[in-house]
């Protein structure tokens, strides 16, 4: 009886989640063309699963917000913003969200001079419970 209530029980957290932050996501991986870059090296998840966004470590090359002069990341996805990132002199990696519906493109900007040091699409894949 017991094992029958869990499982109702999280049937409607899913169903809960689902409805209210977007699709729900199973083992999210990111994947970020970094070759030839001059701002990112890498992109990781650590989550096992992701509510209509999913927590992704960026990592940057040694010279990004420093001589290439990267101070924001911009996630834009279906052509609106989806999460910004302010980034410090120095900064070796951050933090992003991004969207669990299949691609993003991550745009490093200089704020200072008001240009685009890069842009990189991202392709975010799991398994789509809703």
């Amino acid at each position: 009886m017991a094992e029958r209530y869990r499982l109702r029980l999280l049937a409607a957290l899913v169903v809960v989640v689902s409805a209210s932050s977007g699709c729900l996501a199973l083992d999210p991986r990111v994947s970020l063309d970094t070759a030839d870059s001059a701002v990112f090296e890498s992109a990781s998840t650590s989550g096992s699963w992701a509510a209509g966004q999913v927590a992704t470590n960026v990592t940057f090359t040694s010279n990004a917000t420093t001589s290439a002069g990267v101070t924001r990341l911009n996630v834009i996805a279906d052509g609106q913003t989806f999460d910004t990132a302010v980034l410090d002199s120095g900064q070796s990696s951050a933090t992003i969200l991004l969207p669990t519906n299949g691609t993003a493109t991550i745009v490093a900007a200089n704020t200072v001079n008001g240009t685009t040091v890069e842009t990189r699409n991202a392709t975010i894949t799991g398994e789509s419970v809703v």
